[in-house]
Parts: structure tokens; C-alpha cells; sequence
């Protein structure tokens, strides 16, 4: 009897550490595809999706089905690769379930942003957003991938109007001009390595590179070869071998 009762609990444990296991997996998937749709990279967030046929975008004004679904869409936005393009949405505060069978999980996001889109030669269009993500996940040959995407929309706003009555809104203070890459510090800072002096800033493109590989595909991802026209890349490079050598325990 005490071993009917030790496998059974050993069992009931392993479901739990599966469940668990497939929770973080979809969590990763969701915020990767948070960080490629920063600069929309195209490629990167199309191969976090399932290839089947009821791959689902749906959108307040439509939605897109399939791997033509997700090229038509994906594929139609910051085509030029743009660097003063930026969709940055943070994915917040989920409540993950995974199915009975283990094999599909479902999710829920706040979504809250700020995008930068360009909208003709000379003009940019400056939002807000906030919404709710409702997620579907599908496990495939060992891998958890994005299935389908509902997204709602609940207000936006842009930075001139916000939310702050105008008389209550604060001054901005005045600031040095300052050349891209380019950084303040105040007085005391006494820092062991200086600054990179990399357009790390909005409108230069700048990707973070990722410590991780795509967690789909296992590849590398593009961000070394578009970061590579921004303001400082190719001169940090120049000195990273140098700069080891200040680091401690290098």
C-alpha cells in the first residue's frame, strides 16, 4: 500500500513539474515576441508561430489565418526596416493554464506601450497603447510555439494629450544638446569603464542583442548585422578587447 501511495504521489509530481515546465516555456515564447516586435523583426516573430493552417492573428480591425495570414501582416509593417520605427510593448502580468492532454496552453497579458510609426517622408506618428492579450499556445514536436493572438485595445493616447490634466502636467527641465551615443553623468560619477558611446537611443535602431538563440527555430538572431549602421556599434568593437582587460577577474 505505501508504495501504491509513493508512486502515486511521484506521479502526481512529475505532472506538476510538466505543468510547470510547459508554463515557463510559454512564457518565454510570449515575451521573445515582445522584444523582436521592438524593431518588428519580421522574420524572427513569424518563426515563433505554428505553420498550421489555423494560425490565428485576430485584431480589433480583422484577422489574418495561416503563414500567409502571418506574412500578410508581419510582413506589411516597417518594411523598410526603419530606424526611427519602434513598437515597444511590455507583456506583463500573465495567467498561463496548459490543457488536460499537455499539449496546448492558453494566456493572458496586460499589453502597455509606446510606438514610434512612420507614417510619410518627414512624419512620424508618436501612441499609447494599452490592451489585453488573450494567447493560444500549441507544442510541437517537443517545442511550445504561438498558435493564436487576440488582441483588445483599451485606450491610447499620445504624448502631447496623456491623461494629466494640462494644468497639472510638470515642465520639462532643459537639457545640454547632445550628440548621438553621446551621455551626461553627473559629478561624482567615477565609473571603472566610460561610456560606449552608442546610439543606444530612439530614433537609432539599436537592438540589445539577446543572450539567447530564437527559441523556435534555435538560431541566431539579426540584431549584430542591423545594429551595424547605428552611431558607436563598430568603434565599441574596436575597444572591447582593451576594455576586458580593466574588468576584474578578466
Amino acid at each position: 500500500m505505501a508504495e501504491k501511495t509513493l508512486a502515486a504521489k511521484v506521479a502526481a509530481l512529475e505532472k506538476e513539474l510538466t505543468r510547470l515546465q510547459a508554463i515557463e516555456a510559454i512564457r518565454k515564447v510570449e515575451h521573445v515576441y515582445s522584444f523582436y516586435l521592438v524593431m518588428w523583426m519580421k522574420d524572427e516573430i513569424i518563426d515563433l508561430f505554428s505553420k498550421r493552417a489555423d494560425v490565428t492573428l485576430e485584431w480589433p480591425e480583422g484577422t489574418f489565418f495561416g503563414v500567409q495570414g502571418l506574412n500578410d501582416f508581419f510582413g506589411n509593417i516597417n518594411k523598410n526596416k526603419s530606424p526611427e520605427f519602434m513598437h515597444q510593448m511590455m507583456h506583463m502580468t500573465d495567467v498561463i493554464d496548459i490543457s488536460e492532454d499537455g499539449l496546448s496552453g492558453q494566456g493572458r497579458w496586460w499589453g502597455f506601450g509606446a510606438m514610434a510609426l512612420p507614417s510619410g517622408p518627414d512624419s512620424i506618428k508618436q501612441d499609447l497603447s494599452c490592451g489585453i492579450y488573450e494567447n493560444e499556445f500549441i507544442k510541437e514536436n517537443g517545442t511550445w510555439k504561438l498558435w493564436k493572438i487576440k488582441w483588445v485595445q483599451l485606450y491610447s493616447g499620445t504624448p502631447a494629450t496623456g491623461w494629466v490634466k494640462p494644468e497639472k502636467i510638470a515642465k520639462p527641465r532643459p537639457g545640454p544638446e547632445l550628440a548621438p551615443g553621446k551621455v551626461a553623468a553627473p559629478l561624482w560619477w567615477k565609473s571603472a569603464l566610460p561610456a560606449k558611446e552608442i546610439a543606444y537611443m530612439y530614433p537609432s535602431g539599436y537592438i540589445l542583442p539577446f543572450h539567447f538563440k530564437h527559441p523556435v527555430t534555435g538560431r541566431p538572431t539579426t540584431e549584430a548585422e542591423r545594429n551595424q549602421r547605428v552611431s558607436g556599434v563598430k568603434e565599441a568593437a574596436a575597444r572591447a578587447a582593451a576594455e576586458a582587460k580593466m574588468i576584474p577577474g578578466q
